[in-house]
């Protein structure tokens, strides 16, 4: 079996299903300022952490010392692998002058004097203007040829967007792609794997930011499922922290099940989920994600409503996270979601907000999908959890859920409606689906007092007949 190298960035790893094969060559393609340098720096330091050596080569003209001067403020900068272990070399005179015969000598000279097992070579495009196309392909056959007679990974940079029918690609074992879009006034990074043979990568492409401690990469969640997540069938049910709304899901929410809780503004989705929260303990720790109130406002407001979300984060077992609606890396999100939950060993999960996130996704049209495996992953940990999402303000009998097909990608659907009559404003709650599960059917008009929570009209305002 051929080594696997890793590429020094987790995500791309999960993408290359483990990393750079050792012997192979590999084209890294994209703009200026893509972040082709910062990803083969990363490589190599991380290469020369796990024990081996690093060869990094430019062919252009910036100098060792100006790269060196960006690359020492990264996280994975390790002065002490320098000159040993991590050592730059600079071609840009050779092949000025000796063109790519001269250029191949120094490659193989410079590879056998530092016993190098990884190797990048910056500006390939460079060593193409100097040659013809023919000269080209030969030039890259055999460097790869030299890598792979010296056991190293070659890694080549170029900023040219040549098609997958050059001959380059099809020559090399690996193509990776990172890419600047834009949608609207919206900018973002792309990173895809074009080719890598023997390989099961993750097709098309995903987002991957840079960082002060490098490159990091988030696949699509829907592109990580597989069977070795799917939950198992949870006989158990989970309170929802009420009463009466345990009553309409004969005992609460099935174990391990997502549950939608769709309603306008104003309608109570957020004291429900509190509701849920505040059963958090030592044997089901809880965890909330929330994008418009910070923690301590989301505890002011438990507080005002007589629920007790200080007792359980002060002991550890509820965390509150609050993350700004900003233009956010959804599967980012959904990667820290989990790595928390199963650290944790959280049971409960409250995320309020689903807006936020769809509003931040490129593709709105994956929304269906990664809440489905963010919903999958939860489950296979033993968590139940709830989701909020809105929809406007209509008549009881006027109200549809979403049309994108999230709630047949949730177990559970509660619809929490609101309208006014008998000039009231009124709350009233209905159980639209629940998993495998029989429920009562029968809307139920509630409101929110001092203890929460309680079914029946606000005896402020009084009856106001039949709300079914």
């Amino acid at each position: 079996m051929i080594e696997k190298f890793s590429t020094g960035v987790e995500g791309l790893d999960q993408l290359t299903d483990g990393g750079f094969l050792r012997g192979s060559a590999y084209i890294v393609q994209g703009p200026p300022g893509a972040g082709k340098t910062i990803l083969a720096n990363q490589f190599c330091y991380a290469h020369v952490a796990g024990g081996g050596r690093a060869l990094y080569m430019t062919l252009l003209a910036e100098s060792s010392s100006r790269m060196l001067a960006y690359v020492s403020q990264m996280g994975f900068f390790e002065g002490s692998a320098l000159p040993d272990a991590m050592q730059y070399v600079s071609g840009y005179g050779v092949l000025e002058r000796e063109g790519l015969p001269g250029l191949l000598k120094l490659v193989q000279h410079e590879l056998k004097r530092h016993r190098a097992t990884a190797m990048v070579l910056d500006g390939t495009f460079v060593a193409q203007s100097v040659a013809s196309e023919q000269e080209f392909r030969a030039f890259i056959h055999t460097l790869q040829g030299v890598a792979g007679m010296a056991g190293a990974v070659l890694v080549m940079l170029t900023h040219q967007n040549r098609d997958a029918s050059c001959p380059e690609h099809t020559m090399v074992d690996g193509w990776i792609e990172l890419s600047d879009e834009t949608t609207g006034f919206r900018a973002y990074r792309t990173i895809q794997v074009r080719k890598h043979r023997g390989a099961a990568i993750l097709p098309g492409k995903h987002r991957f930011r840079i960082t002060g401690n490098g490159i990091a990469v988030f696949p699509r969640a829907e592109s990580t499922m597989d069977a070795a997540v799917l939950p198992s069938a949870q006989a158990h049910r989970s309170s929802i922290g009420h009463r009466d709304i345990d009553g309409l899901l004969q005992g609460g929410l099935p174990g391990g099940s997502a549950t939608l809780l769709v309603g306008p503004t104003g309608s109570g989705k957020t004291t429900l989920g509190m509701h849920f929260l505040s059963l958090s303990s030592a044997q089901e720790p809880g965890l909330m994600l929330g994008f418009y109130e910070t923690p301590a406002h989301i505890r002011m407001k438990a507080r005002s409503v007589g629920l007790d979300l200080d007792t359980p984060t002060e002991a550890g077992t509820l965390d509150i996270q609050w993350l700004p609606p900003a233009e956010n890396i959804v599967d980012e999100i959904i990667r820290d979601v989990v790595s928390h939950a199963k650290a944790r060993k959280v049971k409960r999960v409250f995320i309020d907000g689903l807006v936020a996130i769809r509003d931040s996704l490129v593709i709105t049209r994956r929304m269906p999908y990664v809440i489905n495996a963010l919903s999958m992953q939860l489950a296979a940990l033993g968590a139940t959890v709830l989701y909020t999402s809105e929809i406007p303000e209509l008549q009881l009998d006027e109200i549809q859920l979403p049309s994108d097909e999230l709630s047949a990608m949730v177990d559970n659907v509660l619809l929490l409606s609101t309208g006014r009559r008998a000039h009231a404003f009124r709350r009233y709650l209905s159980v639209i689906k629940l998993r495998d599960s029989n429920f009562d059917p029968c809307t139920q008009e509630f409101h929110i007092n001092g203890n929460g929570i309680a079914f029946g009209p606000d005896p402020r305002v009084g009856p106001a007949g039949d709300a079914s």
